[in-house]
């Protein structure tokens, strides 16, 4: 799998920050490249081109101010230049600090602005983006395509981009010592293309499945069913046996697939229902107790389990 850096450089603190803009073709993107495929000029990152004209505008200000002062000066009779210098300066000392003081809220407001302005402009840089990652992967290029999917990620929460990412994601062999990623990319309603990949990083580490991704394969059940076969789901309840929370959010869910499970794992919700006798199991914990009772009641390994949970039950 394509490996990638999910934190953000140092000086991309909001999301904003990470649109670029070629001046010579008044295109954006969201991209890291720093230059424009269309024309070969340099990217300007946005915010840095609105802050340098608020300041250039703040800038034109004063130097009118100040000329303003320095003609007054001129022009006015002798005996009123100590005071129109007085006045000129403690005018443009105010003026300064006040716009010191209100630069950031105008800075932001002018930003706003640009990004309305410019909405379709920015939505048509994105595509073109797109079209890019497209590309790329079109040539075989798939880690790099990956890659370009990510930056337009981080800047558009979209089910369409997540799943352009699953589609390039489930083409790319997983690499040992990579971290796969799954979390971030779970769509809001059923997608075939995420269940594959999320078996695929199942089979590799259990322990990036959380809590959001058990419960999309929940909810989402008949679908994964259909599609992938009831050992997809069997494998999820046995995932939620990694964790106590786990296993009371989803019990009903575990009960269900109970018989289906490994040996060890009964052996970990045993050893979990021993070990916490205060905990409301609700009814997990009698069809675990009748299934030893049922399946493993030769077994020496669950069977030594079975006469201390039968006395927590009754208890």
């Amino acid at each position: 799998m394509a490996k990638r850096d999910e934190k953000p450089a140092k000086n991309e603190k909001y999301q904003f920050q990470k649109l670029k803009m070629c001046k010579n073709c008044q295109r954006y993107s969201v991209l890291k490249d720093p230059i424009c495929p269309v024309c070969g000029k340099h990217y300007k990152l946005v915010h840095q081109l609105v802050r340098k004209s608020v300041l250039k505008r703040l800038f034109t200000e004063a130097i009118w101010v100040l000329t303003g002062t320095g003609m007054g000066v001129i022009f006015a009779p002798t005996t009123q230049t100590r005071y129109f210098l007085t006045g000129g300066t403690m005018f443009c000392i105010s003026y300064i600090i006040v716009m010191s003081i209100f630069f950031k809220s105008e800075y932001h407001c002018q930003l706003k602005k640009r990004l309305r302005k410019d909405l379709r402009k920015i939505q048509a840089g994105i595509r073109f983006d797109s079209n890019l990652a497209k590309e790329a992967e079109s040539e075989g290029q798939l880690e790099a395509a990956y890659e370009k999917l990510c930056e337009i990620g981080d800047f558009v929460y979209s089910d369409e981009v997540k799943i352009s990412q699953l589609i390039v994601l489930n083409k790319l062999p997983f690499r040992s010592g990579v971290e796969p990623e799954l979390e971030r990319l779970i769509p809001s309603s059923y997608d075939k293309n995420f269940v594959n990949y999320a078996l695929k990083v199942l089979k590799q580490n259990r322990a990036r499945f959380t809590k959001r991704c058990i419960a999309y394969f929940i909810c989402y059940r008949e679908n994964i069913m259909m599609d992938f076969g009831g050992d997809s789901l069997i494998s999820i309840a046995d995932t939620a046996l990694r964790m106590k929370l786990y296993i009371l959010e989803f019990s009903g869910f575990i009960e269900e697939f109970l018989e289906y499970l490994p040996k060890e794992r009964l052996l970990r919700l045993c050893s979990m229902i021993e070990a916490n006798p205060n905990i409301d199991w609700g009814s997990l914990k009698g069809s675990t107790i009748r299934l030893i009772e049922r399946k493993y009641s030769s077994d020496p390994d669950l069977n030594r389990f079975f006469a201390h949970l039968r006395v927590i039950d009754h208890a």
